[in-house]
C-alpha cells in the first residue's frame, strides 16, 4: 500500500488520548468504487457518452449551470430498464480494501455514510453492500420500471459541506470526531469537517493538499492502520 502524511497531519493524537470516531463519511466514485463517475460510466455503458460528452465540455465552459447538466445528461438515458442500470453499476469495480475496512467500521458501530454526486440507484446499491447507515446523493426518477429521462439534484460540487454538517448534527459528532475520505474537488468541503481526512488517488492538488494522508494506490487499507493511529482502535 502507497501512502503518505501530509504536515496537517502533525496534530494527530495517540490511541492514549484519541478522540473517538463518532462519524465517517465517504464519497463513492472514484473513492470507494474505481470509476471517478458514474454518469460517465453509464454513458459509456448505454453508448451515448458523444453526445454527453458535448454537455460535459458546455458546463465547463461556464454555459450551463450543474442544474442543467444534470437534466441533459439524464435526458440520454430516457426509457432504459432500471434493471439495465442496476446491472450495468453492479459490475463497477470497488478498490481494494473497501470491504476490510467497512467490516471493520460496522464491527464497531461506527455511523458510516456516503455523500455523492453519483446516482442513488449506484449509491443504495453499495450502501446494501456494505452496511452504510446515511446516503445523500441525487437521483434519477423511475416509473414503470424504466428511466423517465428526469434527474433530482439534492448534491452539486459544492454542496458536500453542507450535507456534512447536517450529518455531524444528526449523530453529534465534533470535526475531531470523523473520518472524511474523498478524492474530488467537491470533496474538500468534506476534508474540512474531519480531524482526519484521507484523500485516495486525488484528482488535483487542492485536493491533495487539503487532506492529512493521501492514499496514492488506491487501497483502502491503509485507513484500517490509522483507525488505531487517531481514533484508538484496538491494534
Amino acid at each position: 500500500m502507497s501512502m503518505t502524511a501530509n504536515q496537517g497531519a502533525s496534530h494527530w493524537r495517540t490511541d492514549a488520548t484519541a478522540h473517538p470516531l463518532r462519524l465517517a463519511v465517504f464519497d463513492l466514485d472514484g473513492t470507494l468504487k474505481v470509476a471517478f463517475s458514474p454518469w460517465r460510466y453509464l454513458h459509456q455503458a448505454l453508448g451515448v457518452e458523444d453526445h454527453a460528452a458535448v454537455y460535459r465540455a458546455r458546463f465547463f465552459a461556464g454555459e450551463i449551470d450543474y442544474l442543467e447538466w444534470a437534466r441533459l445528461d439524464a435526458a440520454l438515458w430516457r426509457g432504459v430498464e432500471l434493471a439495465r442500470v442496476e446491472d450495468i453499476f453492479r459490475h463497477s469495480e470497488y478498490r481494494p480494501g473497501v470491504r476490510e475496512l467497512f467490516t471493520l467500521l460496522n464491527g464497531h458501530g461506527v455511523p458510516t455514510a456516503i455523500i455523492s454526486t453519483g446516482l442513488d440507484i449506484h449509491v443504495r446499491q453499495v450502501a446494501a453492500d456494505l452496511g452504510v447507515r446515511r446516503t445523500v446523493s441525487n437521483g434519477l426518477v423511475v416509473r414503470d420500471g424504466r428511466l423517465t429521462g428526469e434527474a433530482v439534484v439534492r448534491v452539486t460540487e459544492d454542496s458536500k459541506g453542507p450535507a456534512m454538517t447536517a450529518l455531524r448534527e444528526e449523530f453529534g459528532a465534533q470535526r475531531q470526531e470523523c473520518l472524511a475520505v474523498g478524492d474530488g474537488p467537491a470533496d474538500v468541503d468534506l476534508f474540512a469537517q474531519a480531524g482526519l481526512a484521507v484523500a485516495v488517488c486525488p484528482r488535483d492538488d487542492r485536493v491533495r493538499q487539503a487532506a492529512h494522508v493521501v492514499i496514492e494506490d488506491g487501497d483502502l487499507g491503509a485507513i484500517v492502520p490509522l483507525l488505531t493511529q487517531h481514533f484508538g482502535f484496538p491494534g
